[in-house]
């Protein structure tokens, strides 16, 4: 199994795929797994339709930026990958240098923009004025650095996480420099083959949805689905669609698996409602924390229902075939009855 994630080495999706690792189900495991950097989600998502590699592990949400729109933007335009477990990494940060620097003196901080987004209180009071430079990873920010010379590293610093400015030899000037302690980032691992975990009780399904055009309360009736199924939301986000400015799909997050007879049920009338409904996998919550279910949501009650119905229509009477009645033209007049008129 080739696994591929956004590199390089030691960036957070490189800890999540290695915490995976250890936890995905054991019908998706490999003895001896292949890790590949990719340098973006959508270049490793091609390789991955491409056969190249069998998995790639990326960051979907931040608990203080929300949803990370490169990978939000792959899974809605791609129909042949399938979502098959989660992974949570707490983030922590550290401004690292080559060498020991006043930070007064520093002129570049580099990094990528969502964990620029996670420091930019702390450097717009302590480095005001640093110039912040984008990077395709934490961990490139950090590579990157330690590859220039010593002339061209001069006043420059990466935003990573400790792991990496260790990783690369990198001098620590600031620890803990994130904004909201505690933040977490939830990863994605996503295979092609189109399989399916097993129901554990405590999972979850991700769709992307594309509403009716230009017909008001659209998003309403796709949420009143889900709640008259008794299925809970736990993330809704817009992106837009790109042909033309208004037109957005949903990327959403629910609670329960295809296989719960109330997702199952949802998942019938959104496809009835909306245009395009896209699947895009069922599998275990990585806090395994189970879905409470009302009494009238349970697969049980909707067994019932469907017995019922089904018990009721064997009751009914066929109907006796009649033969077709001739059309008639508007205001054409109606030949007597022989046996009714009067002539």
């Amino acid at each position: 199994m080739r696994y591929g994630f956004l590199g390089p080495e030691t960036t957070f999706t490189h800890q999540a795929l290695l915490q995976a690792l250890a936890e995905i189900p054991e019908e998706f495991a490999a003895a001896d797994p292949v890790l590949v950097p990719f340098a973006s989600v959508a270049t490793a998502a091609t390789d991955l339709q491409a056969g190249d590699i069998d998995a790639l592990m990326a960051p979907i949400e931040n608990s203080v930026e929300g949803g990370v729109s490169g990978t939000l933007d792959v899974l809605a335009a791609t129909d042949s990958i399938t979502i098959v477990a989660e992974q949570t990494v707490r983030i922590g940060f550290v401004l690292a240098a080559r060498e020991a620097t006043p930070l007064d003196q520093l002129t570049t901080v580099a990094s990528h923009p969502h964990a620029q987004a996670q420091v930019q209180d702390w450097l717009r009071s302590t480095v005001p004025g640093a110039h912040v430079a984008a990077a395709s990873s934490t961990a490139a920010a950090a590579r990157d650095l330690a590859f220039l010379t010593e002339d061209e590293a001069r006043g420059r610093a990466a935003v990573c996480s400790p792991l990496a400015a260790q990783h690369f030899g990198l001098e620590v000037l600031a620890e803990g420099i994130e904004d909201h302690e505690g933040a977490i980032t939830r990863f994605v691992l996503v295979t092609r083959e189109g399989r399916i975990p097993a129901r554990t009780g405590a999972d979850k399904t991700t769709l992307v949805l594309q509403l009716p055009h230009n017909r008001s309360g659209a998003l309403l009736e796709a949420l009143e689905v889900l709640s008259s199924n008794g299925v809970n939301m736990s993330r809704i986000e817009s992106r837009p669609l790109g042909d033309f400015l208004g037109r957005y799909s949903f990327s959403i997050d629910i609670e329960g698996h295809l296989e719960d007879r109330r997702v199952a049920a949802a998942l019938r009338s959104l496809h009835r409602l909306c245009p395009v409904v896209h699947y895009l996998g069922s599998y275990p919550r990585v806090d395994g924390r189970s879905v409470e279910v009302r009494e009238d949501y349970a697969d049980e009650a909707y067994d019932e229902a469907r017995e019922w119905i089904e018990r009721l229509s064997a009751m009914t009477t066929p109907a006796p075939h009649t033969p077709a009645e001739p059309v008639r033209s508007p205001g054409a007049r109606t030949s007597a009855n022989p046996l009714t008129s009067g002539s």
